[in-house]
């Protein structure tokens, strides 16, 4: 048998080892929502492996065998997110979250899609649903999602509150919480307090964040504290070469006295 992708491979691996396994217990076939619960596994290792069109064509199959799971249609709206459909990324995302409507990963998702396309009114409410379910692990995610939405419709106050939230839910995590919580506090003069928030979200797991090391970098700049900026931008360009922000911060050196 030739296998055409690593994601084929590993579906027949899966359901070979489901199989082993209902033969030790007892249990002699799978239902066609196992079987399809089990074709998504495989199609998220696809999209974790960066090949959104092996996932799509992966849920095809599941959708043969169960249309109405919930999971199968998210995993969709990702694929289709990768692939830069976001039209049918947002029906995927609907889909998901009319068949189950607690489903918070579903609601986040939806909400994410709108809000980067500019549809405030439409994301808020599955980013609350989302933000507000006691059962979501990632509930700080939505939160920011939250965050981000008041602060693109200039509402402070709500941004602060739906970014704080963040932090507090998930404190290592919240890189991009942190990120916007320096724009609030830069914006109503508070510098020093700013550059803190960028710090944070520049630091430990959030060390990959490449927006935030450049804000770090902007604001030493803007209180004359060349030594430190000069630092931080060639340390951004040792960092994220041949990327945009190693760009600007090389930019930015260029007049530092």
């Amino acid at each position: 048998m030739i296998f055409h992708s690593k994601a084929s491979f590993s579906l027949v691996l899966l359901l070979s080892a489901f199989v082993q396994s209902c033969a030790t217990t007892g249990i002699k076939t799978l239902s066609p929502t196992q079987r399809a619960k089990l074709i998504v596994q495989v199609a998220n290792g696809a999209l974790l492996e960066g090949d959104p069109t092996g996932a799509l064509q992966h849920l095809a199959k599941a959708e043969e065998s169960d249309p109405n799971l919930p999971e199968l249609h998210h995993t969709k709206a990702l694929a289709y997110h990768a692939k830069h459909d976001d039209i049918r990324a947002i029906a995927e995302a609907r889909l998901a979250v009319s068949i189950q409507p607690a489903y918070s990963e579903a609601n986040n998702t939806l909400g994410k899609l709108l809000l980067d396309q500019g549809r405030y009114d439409e994301a808020e409410k599955p980013l609350m649903v989302a933000a507000t379910n006691p059962l979501y692990r990632d509930s700080y995610r939505a939160y920011t999602n939250l965050g981000i939405l008041y602060y693109r419709k200039e509402d402070d106050k709500k941004s602060e509150d739906a970014l704080s939230k963040a932090i507090q839910e998930s404190p290592t995590l919240s890189c991009i919480a942190y990120y916007y919580m320096g724009h609030i506090h830069l914006k109503n003069g508070s510098v020093l307090t700013a550059l803190g928030d960028y710090e944070k979200a520049s630091q430990k797991f959030c060390a990959g964040f490449a927006d935030a090391h450049l804000a770090v970098g902007v604001l030493y700049e803007k209180n004359k504290d060349y030594e430190h900026a000069r630092k931080k931008f060639l340390d951004i360009k040792q960092s994220f070469p041949n990327t945009k922000i190693a760009e600007q911060a090389m930019e930015h050196l260029k007049y530092i006295p």
